[in-house]
């Protein structure tokens, strides 16, 4: 039997981390969380997640100079921005700088967990 896949919930909202870790370790995920891009910069250099969810607005390290930095390390580690920003530039620029997919918040856990199922399964890892 495999491994259950990693994720790295990257939010500065402990509210957020929280609830997805809970509701990605219900369905088999293995959930690690940085509160800052530079804590995620961090993680990075202790493991290699199979998937990344990426919060845009935080202070210090946003999400998208966390995205750059995070496909410069590793290409290949497929990230999915979660936004509050209603502004579909956001999103553009999301998909632009290299992220795989969006959520927008608030999310439904439905489609959380859908969304990451997909992402891995194109990614070639489900």
């Amino acid at each position: 039997m495999k491994e259950a896949f990693h994720i790295l919930v990257v939010d500065d909202e402990e509210t957020v981390t929280r609830v997805i870790k809970r509701t990605l370790e219900a369905d088999g995920y293995k959930v690690s969380t940085a509160n800052t891009g530079n804590a995620a910069l961090e993680v990075l250099e202790s493991f290699i997640p199979d998937l990344v969810l990426l919060d845009i607005n935080m202070p210090g390290l946003n999400g998208y100079q966390t995205l750059e930095r995070i496909k410069e390390h590793n290409d290949n580690i497929p990230v999915i921005m979660l936004t509050a920003v209603q502004d579909v530039t956001a999103i553009d620029k999301s998909l632009n700088l290299g992220a795989d997919d969006y959520i927008r918040k608030p999310f439904r856990s439905g489609e959380l967990v859908a969304r990451v199922k997909a992402r891995l399964r194109r990614a070639g890892l489900q």
